[in-house]
């Protein structure tokens, strides 16, 4: 059935942004740096959020019941996130700079399993022995998956919110207050970050309260879809205006609004990009397995033998293939049972 949105070109695209951040700021390499401020991480993770936000709560009223929403939801997230959890844990032994029986034996091999399988890959990030080469520039296997954290526990709370919402029939009251508390928590935190130089802060303002004035945006954007699609050009111009003028000022209060806005009414605009995804959806593939394929890629010296520009294109297409190859033999498959 063909698509009524282009969801799945925004979500390509963003999720290619982050690859070419990642290999920008990963490698380290001086050719590749003046194009860093194009490429903006952030933007792609919220705008993650924002899309996150419209069609899980799609999922979620369309559910037959909350086991089948939370199904859905394993299906579509599970198998490839086990894959590139477990597979690193194994495969990686072969760069590790400990012989294998002091890697797999390791405290560290089992604290990494662990964490990451949890979705807490902030408490142990790396494995024994693993990218401690001076070719990269941290030794985590794997700096997207911060982001599947918030995203689950969005999954979690999101059943208990729509049934908040139902009851009061005000929608817009618990999505404003959800949107306020959430702007104020990630702001209060950055400022008292930066008060007391404490890092800390800033770490704790990027969770999920934080971020939840994205994921409310895109829940509103879609419970007044209908008024939404009736108003979305008259929208644009003031959404674009102060989204500029918050950039401008290093403000972030009504940016999520304002680029919700600019999400969904492009998803809703460029029709000629609807069945961008006819021949897979890899945006999910692009996002968790490009981290490790950069960083082997720069251990294993591609980017010395091939030069900069010849390695960039060949790495880019192997991520590319690797999430074709992993929509197509294990996420679709999974999703179709």
């Amino acid at each position: 059935m063909a698509r009524d949105n282009c969801f799945d070109f925004l979500r390509f695209i963003f999720a290619f942004v982050v690859l070419i951040a990642h290999i920008i700021v990963i490698s380290g390499i001086g050719e590749l740096q003046p194009f860093l401020p194009y490429f903006d991480t952030y933007i792609s993770i919220t705008g993650f959020f924002v899309i996150s936000g419209f069609l899980i709560t799609q999922s979620c009223l369309r559910s037959e019941s909350l086991k089948a929403y939370f199904i859905k939801r394993c299906k579509r997230l599970l198998p490839a996130y086990w894959l590139v959890v477990i597979g690193c844990a194994l495969g990686l032994s072969i760069v590790s700079t400990l012989p294998w029986n002091q890697y797999f034996f390791s405290g560290d091999w089992f604290a990494y399993l662990a964490a990451n399988l949890s979705f807490l890959n902030f408490i142990h990030p790396s494995l024994p022995g693993v990218f401690e080469s001076n070719l990269v520039n941290d030794a985590s296997v794997n700096p997207a998956l911060w982001t599947l954290k918030i995203e689950v526990a969005f999954y979690i709370i999101l059943p208990l919110l729509l049934w908040l919402i139902k009851r009061s029939k005000r929608a817009w009251v618990w999505l404003l207050g959800i949107y306020v508390m959430a702007v104020l928590y990630r702001n209060g935190l950055h400022y008292v970050a930066e008060v007391t130089d404490k890092h800390i802060y800033t770490i704790l303002a990027r969770q999920l309260p934080g971020f939840m004035s994205y994921f409310a945006v895109g829940m509103g954007l879609y419970l007044y879809k209908d008024l939404f699609l009736s108003l979305k050009n008259k929208l644009l111009l003031p959404a674009v205006l102060v989204y500029l003028l918050e950039q401008y000022f290093a403000l972030e209060y009504l940016t999520p609004l304002c680029f919700g806005i600019l999400v969904v009414w492009c998803a809703y605009s460029l029709s000629f990009l609807n069945n961008f995804a006819r021949f897979g959806d890899l945006s999910y593939g692009i996002y968790i397995y490009h981290g490790p394929l950069v960083k082997l890629a720069l251990t294993g010296g591609l980017f010395i033998a091939l030069g900069t520009w010849t390695a960039l294109a060949a790495l880019i297409v192997f991520v590319l293939i690797v999430a074709f190859l992993s929509w197509h033999l294990l996420e679709k498959p999974i999703l179709k049972r």
